[in-house]
């Protein structure tokens, strides 16, 4: 079977992308320093070499165990990071090897409020919502990725492989999914999910929604465990993507280089009505406005002449949603939970 070039690129990228990991964080967080690049190009030489050396003479440490070494081959290939952060660190994490595998969905995302937000809209992380409001009035450019989503990106494809054969259900590859198809009115909420999963119970149909995280616990394997608890935080996220999807559970897998835990949620109305308050509030009463006036006048300084539209840190509903979010976390089901290969107890 012959491979197009971008995908023998990616699974060259995915064996030693954590080997490149650090370099490229001293790229992101010295991108002021006109040195930064040559600093992580040099670290990336200096570990080629001592990489090879070490796997021929068998001294490997544990991180080495955990993941295997990449080839010499496999390092001279990483043109598609490294050398694309002489363009600066954005490039790096655009290089089109970091890319999702199969969502294209960036300039649809643009004028919709996505489930991936739906936890910086009302407030979670405080810096964020200001942010997000600014994303979305075009004034500054959208999250485009981190070290973090670039793993989970290049390991999604690999994770759902797991997924399939734990669970034996059949995936189905969704389209971005736009809310409201009875309404209109809601079109302006949206979905992009990793996968539609199809079961038969008693010979019936019965489809949920499949969500893959893959941590990336700072690029250090050595800590890599999957998860015994949903994290909050990603609450609303799937209660969001189960209303728009319109289904009535959700698959939540989590998937690491050294195993895997499968979680069910099921949806919860009474949740997302109440999620829905503080998402429309930071829509019709911050971004609509703020957007109507960005298109009657220049804005050199949004935070002073948007003042009036600027959102809160926290939605006044935000404390309440997280008692929620934890109240879901807590009636939810470990389903599988794999160190290795073995199931554990």
């Amino acid at each position: 079977m012959r491979w197009r070039r971008h995908e023998i690129a990616r699974e060259e990228v995915c064996s030693c992308f954590l080997y490149i990991a650090r370099p490229l964080r001293l790229v992101l967080k010295s991108s002021c320093c006109a040195g930064s690049v040559d600093t992580a190009i040099c670290y990336r030489r200096e570990f080629n070499t001592r990489a090879w050396s070490e796997s021929h003479s068998g001294r490997l440490s544990n991180h080495s165990q955990a993941v295997n070494l990449p080839s010499r081959r496999e390092l001279s290939n990483l043109g598609c990071t490294l050398k694309a952060a002489r363009d600066g660190p954005d490039s790096v994490l655009k290089a089109d090897c970091l890319q999702h595998w199969f969502k294209d969905w960036q300039e649809l995302r643009r004028n919709k409020l996505t489930a991936s937000t739906f936890s910086s809209a009302i407030g979670f992380w405080r810096k964020r919502r200001v942010q997000l409001w600014l994303e979305k009035l075009g004034l500054i450019e959208p999250f485009s990725g981190n070290l973090a989503t670039c793993w989970n990106n290049i390991k999604e494809k690999e994770a759902l492989e797991r997924y399939r054969l734990i669970t034996g259900n059949d995936v189905e590859l969704p389209q971005f999914q736009v809310y409201g198809n009875n309404n209109s009115e809601d079109s302006w909420l949206a979905a992009s999910p990793d996968g539609v999963v199809e079961q038969f119970v008693y010979g019936l149909p019965c489809n949920g929604v499949l969500e893959i995280k893959c941590p990336f616990f700072n690029g250090d394997m050595n800590r890599a465990s999957p998860w015994s608890r949903i994290h909050l935080n990603y609450i609303p996220q799937v209660q969001g993507l189960m209303e728009i999807l319109d289904k009535d559970w959700m698959d939540f897998y989590v998937w690491t280089p050294r195993g895997s835990s499968l979680f069910r949620i099921y949806r919860d109305k009474e949740y997302w009505d109440l999620l829905k308050l503080a998402l429309s509030d930071f829509w019709w009463k911050h971004v609509q406005p703020a957007k109507e006036l960005c298109s009657k006048c220049e804005i050199t300084d949004p935070l002073y002449q948007l003042r009036s539209f600027r959102p809160a840190p926290r939605h006044e509903l935000c404390s309440r949603i997280v008692c929620e979010s934890k109240r879901i976390v807590d009636s939810s089901q470990l389903l599988v939970y794999e160190i290795n290969g073995r199931l554990q107890n």
